[in-house]
């Protein structure tokens, strides 16, 4: 029985929406911003307006860096990534499902081509608690088992995207049932 290519990959399971706790913690949070804001109306809106704008200039940095990156690897693309793995050893999918989540994770207007090289935190600025739920995703995708991951091999020392994709495929494949 031959494996599906990896395009034909199915997509990440969409996340149940944010239960009643959740919720309710929300609008009491609400409510206590309102009841702040209508007492100190100047200071909280400052604020606002102050932090707003550290994000905006911050933000509008982050893309141009990345439009740059994207700019410098033009002509590249998830088929120069994978040639660049020996695929008869790396699982397909596991490379398609890191390459295609580490790019929805970027979320930038202009898709920035990846190598196995890029530096997850210094080059893609993805911090630790990003990174495990992209793990997670990737995981699913590639239909990758994450228990027991301290036992694997690559532990604590993923930095790389190649990193990242050898540690997703040293991790034990999960089974699938026949439709």
């Amino acid at each position: 029985m031959r494996k599906t290519a990896s395009r034909f990959m199915p997509p990440v399971a969409v996340r149940p929406p944010l239960r009643w706790p959740a919720r309710c913690f929300l609008a009491v949070m609400a409510v206590a911003f309102m009841a702040v804001f209508w007492t100190h109306p100047v200071a909280v809106g400052g604020s606002l307006l102050a932090l707003g704008s550290l994000v905006a200039v911050l933000s509008r940095r982050e893309a141009l860096r990345l439009a740059r990156m994207a700019q410098s690897r033009a002509g590249e693309s998830i088929c120069q990534f994978a040639r660049s793995i020996d695929c008869r050893r790396v699982d397909t999918w596991v490379v398609r499902a890191v390459y295609e989540e580490l790019q929805r994770s970027l979320s930038a207007a202009v898709a920035v081509p990846l190598r196995l090289t890029d530096n997850l935190q210094s080059d893609l600025r993805l911090d630790a608690d990003d990174l495990d739920d992209l793990v997670a995703d990737m995981a699913q995708r590639a239909r990758r088992s994450l228990a027991d991951t301290s036992a694997n091999p690559l532990f604590g020392e993923v930095t790389t995207v190649g990193d990242l994709v050898e540690f997703l495929q040293a991790q034990p494949r999960l089974p699938t049932c026949a439709v």
